[in-house]
This record gives structure tokens, sequence and C-alpha cells, in this order.
């Protein structure tokens, strides 16, 4: 699957993001995260060893497809073009990591750890967020590189 840019990133990689910072953070692990299957969206045709969590939410429908930055308009309103009716939170997770604001040190276990970049974007997002702000409409755009 084509990897979605930093750009287009919208509720469900922001808050996926802010999920994955909060597992490292709160870690017992030197700042590596584990992810729990069961808390995030797996489509299980593309990630049938990921699906543990098909009993609670059943099969994938397309409308669990990943939101990106537009899906809601200016009223409100879904704009369709904008989501990715198969992609799931691991595609996600591989997003953030072809972004540079993650690593993904093992899919099969779930465990991730932050970048720098990741940490000063998820910082951005935090005060984003304690302004009011919602997933769907924080927005990366600093021009300073981060290695």
């Amino acid at each position: 699957m084509k990897t979605v840019p930093i750009e287009d990133f919208g509720k469900d990689h922001w808050s996926l993001l802010a999920y994955v910072e909060t597992l490292c953070v709160d870690s017992h692990k030197d700042g590596v995260g584990e992810i729990d299957k069961r808390r995030i969206r797996t489509n299980g045709k593309t990630h049938p060893l990921h699906a543990v969590n098909r009993h609670i939410v059943g099969d994938w429908s397309p409308e669990y497809g990943t939101r990106l930055a537009g899906y809601w308009d200016s009223m409100g309103k879904v704009v369709p073009e904008r989501q990715i009716w198969p992609h799931d939170d691991w595609d996600c997770l591989n997003d953030l990591e072809a972004a540079g604001l993650i690593e993904v040190m093992s899919e099969a276990n779930g465990f991730v750890l932050m970048t720098e970049k990741g940490l000063k974007v998820a910082a951005a997002l935090r005060a984003y967020k304690t302004k009011g702000g919602m997933f769907s409409g924080f927005r990366w755009a600093d021009p300073t590189p981060v290695k």
C-alpha cells in the first residue's frame, strides 16, 4: 500500500501518534512502547495476524478506513475521497515511521519507539489539543529539519 505523506495525516494518524507517545512515556522498558492490539483499528484482510479484536468489532468495513486531512470540510460534511477504505492503524503506524516520527521495532510484538522528530511533533500536537483543537484539525508544517 502506498505511504501517506505527513501533509495528509488526519484524525487517525494523529490520534495513533498520541497513543504511541503515551505508551512510550508510560513504558518501563527504556521508552519502548508496546501496542495493545485490542485498542487499534485492524483490517483482518490486510493484517490477519493482528486481528485480535474482530470479536469486538466484527469484520472490517469500508467506513473504518483511515480518514485523511480534509475528510471533514469546513461545514463539517464528509468528503469520501479523503478516506482510504482498506487502510487501518497498522498502515498508519507504517506511515508514521516513514515520516520519521516513530521507529517500529517489532510489528509482530507491537514494540515502538519515538524518534526526536516524533517527540517534537507530539509536543506540538499536545499543545494544540490543550487549546481545544481536535486531532482532525492538526497539521504539521514545521520547516525546521530534525534528525
